[in-house]
């Protein structure tokens, strides 16, 4: 009798784990957030049924960026002209078909299936449609691999260089803890990227529910796959490493050749053009030349000279969807190393936790083996020789990797691999310097510090730290500042060092002297004739590797600082009533005709928490609007249940029709998260709305 009822007991735990498991219907549960959860049979419905999603949410954004990749949008509606151009110049349509013709057909048909997915949803809701968007239908599958190029390659990694010889520095935090910083043993991820808050940097947040896996997260839009999140053994984010695998070669020229190891050789040239509408419905061609040398493609020339950019996956540029697929499969530590290996994603930080209590980070992406230093590759080096036109790249397990710390967390916030964690792990003096700087700038610094002080950290708690909006350089400078008081009578400077030392450094709604610090910050800045972002240099003790939170500090010149807080208050009191006012008062958050005070501050002064006006000005008032800063933030437990919580900051939806349009900016506005609903109970408690996949 014992044995039947542990056989019948045995056997009501596998019915219910196959019933837990078994999908049978291809459906879309959508939650009152607007987060599709996807269940499907087969990863090819899966992709049908997500494209769908996606253009639920961003259906006219969608199209526009395809027809922009596609590199016909000046043509078809007379805008994207320049990112038109610049795609047929850097070569990237002849690319196309033998990135398709490289996947296997299983990623083939998974591509086909969401661009069947997307073309069924814009025939079926045509009258969502904006009608100059739907000039660019039928979707091929040669857009999504041209956007997948656009959005990754071009933005990330070349755009800043192509156009202003500047390499762009992106912005993402992460952590992970080990069980041995957490209070419940179970090890902890933070996925908080910063991008802008609109066009190709939205997030679209969705689960995949097959009966191989199960994967909740987050995708740049138009991408198929999901880019980072967690499934039920294994969670991962990334963040924008410190990596050079963009560069420009200065070339002597003659005629149309150029000189490459002592022999001027020729260009090979290649012809293309753009079209773009013009105001009385006419189509105006414009033809190109395109120069490419052994470097890469010419950007620039005159009669002497010319610059060529090269840059990873020029010439072998291969889609996303299978390292991706294989990520959002893993069940363990080795599956997602293997993942990693593969490469196709060119840059970018993982830092992982798993079930297990496996936490890592890695620096991964193609990495050039160079010729020289990390500092010569900086500027625009010599074409001269051949032996500088970098060829391979350093395999996955060559790269900075650091799994299980003794100090049981790793952090990464745009900063260079070797002080991912304290006491440090790695030695930079084991690599290459070409493969990454050595410095640690102040968000980095605000991140280390917060986890080098905490120990037995709760999930709530986690959730509070990664709220954490205090500046790491005001509170660096306190003490400096402070002393300064003894070297000026005039009462508008004394008053403007009481205002920001007896401020906590917060940039919170209610702070009073976060807006006069960055007004400091940035007038000294513009003293310096620098940028914001190299406040690090201008201090009077530089940055220690050996003492790397506490460093660098302290002024230069206290008197030149005297004067330019003087100037920093005039400046100040020409757009403000008085030197203490509410932060929130004037730092705003604003989608539609949503309007709520801001939280968080700008990354150069080390605030965790990021908000940001990037590129705008205030307005009449006096008043900013963040565009810049935490898109899709996830903090979550890898227990033997997960425990999740999340926000995507605008909504998961672009239409301004869309109810979920800034429906989670008010939660954004008051630091909260909401719960993640991963099982399917929770998605039909919180359900507004069911698909069927044979309706759509």
């Amino acid at each position: 009798m014992k044995n039947y009822i542990l056989l019948l007991a045995v056997a009501l735990l596998i019915s219910c784990e196959q019933s837990k498991t078994t999908i049978t219907e291809n459906e879309i549960l959508w939650d009152t957030y607007g987060i599709p959860h996807i269940y499907a049979t087969s990863d090819n419905d899966l992709y049908y049924m997500s494209a769908w999603g996606q253009m639920k949410n961003h259906g006219n954004l969608i199209l526009k960026l395809y027809g922009e990749a596609r590199g016909t949008s000046a043509e078809l509606w007379g805008e994207g002209f320049e990112i038109n151009k610049a795609l047929h110049h850097l070569g990237l349509y002849e690319q196309l078909q033998p990135a398709y013709d490289n996947l296997v057909p299983k990623y083939q048909d998974m591509l086909q299936s969401f661009v069947a997915g997307i073309n069924s949803y814009a025939e079926k809701n045509s009258d969502e449609l904006d009608e100059k968007y739907k000039r660019v239908l039928p979707i091929t599958v040669n857009d999504i691999i041209a956007h997948n190029f656009r959005v990754v390659n071009y933005e990330f990694l070349i755009r800043g260089t192509f156009s202003s010889n500047q390499k762009i520095e992106g912005g993402s935090n992460s952590w992970a803890l080990s069980g041995s910083k957490t209070s419940t043993g179970n090890a902890m991820l933070v996925a908080n990227p910063h991008l802008w808050w609109s066009d190709l940097y939205l997030w679209h947040e969705q689960q995949f529910i097959t009966n191989e896996y199960n994967m909740y997260g987050a995708t740049l839009i138009g991408n198929p796959s999901i880019i980072l999140g967690f499934n039920d053994n294994v969670s991962w984010t990334h963040t924008v490493n410190t990596i050079d695998n963009t560069d420009l070669f200065e070339l002597k020229k003659e005629g149309n050749t150029y000189l490459l190891d002592d022999e001027f050789i020729p260009f090979e040239v290649r012809n293309y053009i753009v079209k773009e509408l013009q105001e009385d419905g006419t189509i105006k061609t414009h033809e190109f030349k395109r120069n490419i040398a052994k470097h890469g493609v010419i950007i620039r020339e005159s009669e002497n000279s010319a610059i060529a950019i090269r840059f990873a996956q020029m010439k072998n540029f291969t889609p996303l969807i299978e390292q991706y697929d294989l990520m959002s499969k893993a069940k363990n530590l080795e599956d997602m190393k293997n993942a990693l290996a593969l490469r196709q994603m060119p840059f970018l930080n993982t830092v992982y936790a798993d079930k297990d209590g496996n936490i890592m980070h890695h620096f991964g992406g193609l990495v050039p083996k160079k010729n020289g230093d990390w500092d010569k590759w900086q500027g625009v080096v010599s074409g001269d020789s051949s032996a500088d036109i970098w060829t391979d790249y350093y395999e996955s397990n060559e790269l900075p990797v650091v799994i299980n710390p003794p100090s049981g967390w790793l952090q990464n916030a745009n900063d260079p691999p070797y002080l991912n964690t304290l006491p440090k792990v790695l030695d930079p003096n084991d690599f290459e310097s070409h493969i990454a700087p050595n410095n640690m700038r102040f968000r980095p610094q605000r991140a280390a510090r917060l986890m080098h002080e905490e120990d037995s950290i709760s999930l709530n708690r986690l959730v509070e730290l990664k709220h954490d909006n205090k500046a790491e350089l005001a509170l660096r400078l306190n003490d400096d500042l402070l002393a300064l008081k003894d070297l000026t009578s005039d009462s508008l400077v004394r008053a403007a060092v009481d205002v920001m030392t007896k401020w906590d450094g917060s940039y919170d709604a209610n702070s009073l002297g976060a807006l006069l610090f960055m007004e400091f910050t940035n007038t000294w800045a513009l003293e310096k004739q620098t940028s914001p972002f190299q406040l690090i240099n201008l201090l009077k003790d530089p940055w220690q590797y050996n003492d790397p939170i506490n460093t660098p500090d302290g002024f230069v010149d206290n008197k030149e600082i005297v004067d330019i807080i003087k100037k920093a208050v005039e400046n100040h009191l020409t757009k403000y009533p008085s030197l203490e006012i509410p932060y929130g008062d004037y730092y705003k958050l604003r989608i539609g005709d949503l309007e709520y005070p801001g939280t968080g501050g700008p990354q150069h002064l080390g605030v965790f928490r990021i908000l940001y006006s990037l590129g705008s000005t205030p307005d009449e008032e006096g008043k900013f609007f963040g565009n810049f800063g935490d898109t899709f933030v996830l903090v979550l437990e890898m227990g033997e249940e997960i425990n999740a919580k999340g926000l995507l900051t605008y909504g998961n939806s672009s239409n301004t029709d869309n109810k979920h349009y800034g429906d989670q900016l008010e939660m954004f506005s008051k630091n909260k998260l909401r719960d993640i609903w991963f099982e399917r109970i929770d998605q039909e408690t919180n359900m507004e709305l069911k698909e069927n996949k044979n309706d759509m």
